[in-house]
């Protein structure tokens, strides 16, 4: 699963738009779009950013990052 996968299902399970993902978040909706897109350009987060989405989502930051402990 990549990370643009990871963050899809994320967006996916909580039932919210990429938008209000990104402003739950902090970042740019640009940003979403271009982590979760098809073109998979960008395929690592920051750790910080990960807890972020991890505390906000109650998710595993590691499984965020790298799929781990899924």
């Amino acid at each position: 699963m990549t990370l643009a996968d990871r963050l899809n299902k994320i967006i996916a399970e909580q039932n919210i738009s990429k938008r209000e993902f990104a402003k739950r978040i902090g970042v740019s909706e640009n940003y979403v779009y271009t982590l979760t897109g098809e073109s998979k350009k960008i395929t690592t987060l920051s750790p910080s950013l990960a807890k972020v989405i991890a505390f906000e989502f109650g998710c595993d930051a590691e499984w965020v990052l790298h799929g781990n402990k899924e």
